[in-house]
């Protein structure tokens, strides 16, 4: 990866929110797991992009709309439908606030002509033979992503935030590995792709996000921050003696 590949987001620990040293607007961007989807509960939706939430799933996005503390300047929502309709309530609450759909859907790395219609216990050995065999341009099939090719997108994800200059704040509506993304890509920016996917795994389990959980990041003069979040200050990636 080249510097001109690298979202512009600042080498750093996790910290809490910067105090903005000149007259630009510090904006906050609230990245926001799904509620509990069908495939979560461990049914058997038709397939990863048309994957609904269960009535907890929608219960939890009703109840994340309603303790919300203020109103947003921007929703970004992911394609996926377990994504729009976690939206749905927290967007009918502030209707006049720009919605937007941005490529932030999950990485989906199996290809579905060969999994859909098994549930997710079934499809773990298969996600296991992916993450062993540790190729981070191996390509499924029809439908599924590589590993680069989702890092990819999500440093394109991460310079269009870093561009932004709302002030106030912005939610986006996405999912786990989206959001174990950004923070690996915040935490250690110059890793290459196969040191990221040989320790994604790990961290995703060891830092898990839960069902309408969020995390925080902040752009502060073009460069995209994550604030709070100090424990994952503690995580190494295998072979590197420190972060960024």
């Amino acid at each position: 990866m080249t510097d001109s590949d690298s979202p512009q987001i600042a080498p750093q620990t996790a910290s809490q929110p910067t105090h903005q040293t000149d007259s630009s607007p510090i904006t906050r961007v609230l990245l926001v797991r799904h509620g509990q989807s069908l495939a979560n509960a461990g049914g058997i939706p038709a397939d990863h992009i048309t994957n609904p939430l269960t009535e907890l799933g929608h219960e939890q996005a009703k109840s994340f709309a309603e303790s919300f503390p203020s109103e947003p300047t921007l929703f970004l929502v992911s394609p996926f439908v377990r994504a729009r309709q976690t939206s749905v309530p927290l967007v009918r609450r502030f209707p006049a606030i720009p919605v937007e759909e941005w490529p932030i859907h999950e990485f989906h790395y199996l290809a579905p002509e060969r999994h859909n219609g098994t549930s997710e216990e079934q499809q773990v050995p298969h996600m296991d033979t992916y993450w062993q065999r540790g190729d981070p341009t191996y390509f499924d099939g029809s439908g599924a992503e590589s590993f680069t090719a989702f890092m990819g997108r999500t440093r394109d994800a991460m310079k269009r935030l870093a561009r932004l200059n709302t002030g106030g704040c912005i939610v986006m509506f996405t999912h786990g590995f989206v959001m174990q993304a950004f923070r690996l890509l915040s935490l250690f920016p110059a890793a290459t792709d196969h040191q990221l996917m040989s320790n994604f795994r790990r961290f995703h389990f060891v830092n898990f996000i839960d069902n309408t959980a969020s995390i925080e990041f902040e752009v502060v003069n073009g460069r995209l921050r994550m604030v709070g979040q100090q424990h994952l200050n503690d995580f190494m990636l295998q072979g590197e003696t420190s972060h960024a």
